[in-house]
């Protein structure tokens, strides 16, 4: 039977504001003229969900906005985007998830966040559970990040999403909260795609080769093991075949904000085109690639062509 969508993708959303370039010497004087400043959805669902659905899946994303004009601004580029917006939560009484990206002359970025109520109280009784019915792939984004379903709500979402046979992808955030590793522990058994970033990953193993901290993800229960590693390329493990799959390189990076959910909205948009885990995670490398060429999380991807283009040329 035919699923009603291609991805649902469910948890973070914030808003963006992008100040480039920065680097550690704009503490030593008084002033320091910006030479661009940019804004752009931002957050593990919103992201993965704009990607995916210009990559031409058919995408609903699931979690929480407010009432203020930062809500408005990306649900408009929801909307443009073609991403079904049905099960987004839209809050009175909580506060936006705001973020800023300070970009470095080399377009690697460090966040300063404010984290809104907004993902952080998102939970169970707001995830309308027919949706993770109706996709063949459902992806949870990020851990760490949303609370109020870390504890609990999240092992429901990907057992319902499971028993629909869907395909369950989730990734990762840094620990800000101090939640412990054991969140994502008990639920890598539920989750078939986990895609974390070299740092989140050795946060969760200890350990600092990407073989080790696969083989020890795998041996908590995940299926699959897809490692971010930036400009390196991914690691990918599914327990027997163990590659390194190398990064492609555009000619100019501009801004790294967003290219890890780019990947990971790339890896789900490869396998609905029925792409095995090593295609798929070259095929994320390539959206990745073509995200990092331009100020902002969802800039610079527009649609399938860009992709397709670097694939071929490589």
């Amino acid at each position: 039977m035919d699923k009603k969508y291609d991805i649902a993708a469910i948890g973070t959303m914030a808003y963006d504001m992008i100040l480039r370039t920065v680097d550690e010497t704009v503490f030593t004087r008084d002033t320091t003229l910006l030479e661009e400043v940019g804004v752009s959805p931002g957050g593990a669902a919103m992201t993965q969900s704009i990607i995916a659905s210009r990559l031409g899946c058919r995408v609903a994303v699931a979690g929480k906005l407010c009432e203020d004009t930062f809500s408005e601004y990306l649900m408009r580029e929801l909307e443009k985007a073609g991403v079904d917006t049905t099960y987004v939560i839209h809050s009175k009484k909580d506060t936006m998830s705001l973020t800023f990206a300070l970009v470095k002359p080399d377009g690697t970025r460090h966040f300063l966040g404010l984290a809104g109520s907004n993902n952080q109280s998102l939970c169970l009784e707001e995830i309308c559970l027919k949706l993770v019915t109706q996709a063949k792939i459902v992806s949870y984004g990020s851990f760490f990040f949303l609370k109020g379903l870390d504890s609990g709500g999240v092992s429901v979402i990907l057992k319902k999403a499971k028993e629909a046979g869907a395909l369950t992808v989730a990734d990762c955030a840094s620990d800000s909260f101090g939640q412990g590793r054991e969140i994502v522990f008990k639920n890598l058994s539920l989750i078939d795609y986990f895609i974390p970033s070299y740092v989140e990953a050795y946060y969760l193993t200890q350990e600092k080769e990407p073989a080790d901290m696969a083989e020890k993800l795998l041996e908590k229960g995940c299926k699959n093991i897809i490692i971010k590693l930036g400009g390196e390329g991914c690691y990918v493990s599914d327990g027997k075949r163990k590659e390194v799959i190398p990064p492609f390189s555009p000619k100019e990076v501009s801004d790294t904000t967003g290219a890890g959910d780019n990947f990971v909205g790339g890896f789900m948009a490869g396998l609905t085109e029925g792409m095995d885990l090593w295609e798929a995670a070259r095929y994320a490398n390539a959206v990745a690639a073509v995200s990092v060429t331009k100020m902002g999380a969802v800039t610079a991807l527009k649609d399938k062509s860009q992709v397709l283009e670097l694939l071929e040329n490589k």
